[in-house]
């Protein structure tokens, strides 16, 4: 059985079909993540750390860009290809495993920090990681605006009934504004912050994105007494349909520097 400190953190890697998810998930993220790393300018010569890498997008686009990349993850399965892309790969948990090498100049985890026990913990191990005047990029999200649409909220039932499903593993519906709170409390300077949403469309990988996640679910949201089968089943012909419009998650990119007269890990 998984720690406690981790569990929320493997729940969020267990889907039946995991491999479709991140895949698409990076279809739905990559764009805005890769838009905001680039701002900070990292390239040749950038020593990066990609915590929680998945498939592996993020820190192949950081290596393409000439940074020299580390990718940590709890899973390593799906991330050998990358070291043909000069990426060195290592299996560990943020949580309570030694961070791999250190004085990164770039600490980036996307989706990771909302699914931790200890969160402050986590965000301090990655500070610690950084090299004085570093960058800690944190990307998680807000679910206030999941599955809005013009007229209301696309089955408010089956979206509350699957958060309240991942809220019983710890994980944290608004973390994408608690990241800013974590970053202040590690000590980060010019933290800064801003959200970004999708409008999605029905029958798109997009929105494919959105019915794994309930499919992955449904057997809980049901066998909890949430929702029906029927319910769930609705909300997914919902998410197919092409003619159905929805917002995404807001995620939100926090950023902090380290201070230059901090030492580094």
């Amino acid at each position: 059985m998984a720690e406690p400190a981790t569990i929320s953190y493997v729940f969020a890697t267990s889907f039946a079909r995991e491999e479709e998810r991140l895949s698409l998930g990076e279809h739905l993220w990559d764009p805005g993540t890769t838009s905001r790393l680039a701002a900070l300018g990292v390239g040749r010569g950038s020593r990066c750390l990609e915590i929680g890498a998945g498939r592996g997008s993020i820190a192949a686009w950081l290596a393409e860009c000439g940074a020299a990349v580390t990718a940590l993850d709890i899973d390593t399965s799906r991330l050998g290809w990358l070291r043909g892309c000069g990426v060195s790969v290592h299996r560990g948990d943020i949580s309570r495993d030694p961070v791999p090498g250190g004085n990164y100049d770039l600490v980036h985890a996307r989706l990771v920090v909302q699914h931790l026990a200890d969160r402050a913990a986590a965000v301090r191990r990655m500070v610690a990681a950084l090299r004085p005047g570093g960058h800690l990029v944190l990307e998680d999200t807000d679910t206030a605006t999941t599955l809005a649409t013009a007229g209301g909220v696309l089955r408010p039932r089956v979206r509350d009934a699957a958060y309240a499903v991942m809220a019983e593993s710890g994980y944290h519906p608004r973390c994408g504004l608690l990241d800013v709170d974590l970053a202040h409390g590690a000590g980060l300077r010019d933290v800064r912050a801003e959200g970004r949403a999708e409008v999605i469309t029905g029958g798109t990988p997009q929105g494919r994105w959105f019915a794994l996640w309930l499919e992955h679910l449904k057997p809980a949201m049901v066998g909890r007494g949430l929702v029906t089968a029927a319910e769930v089943d609705a909300a997914l012909a919902d998410i197919d349909d092409p003619g159905t419009r929805w917002l995404s998650q807001v995620m939100i990119t926090v950023i902090g520097r380290k201070g230059a007269d901090e030492q580094a890990a």
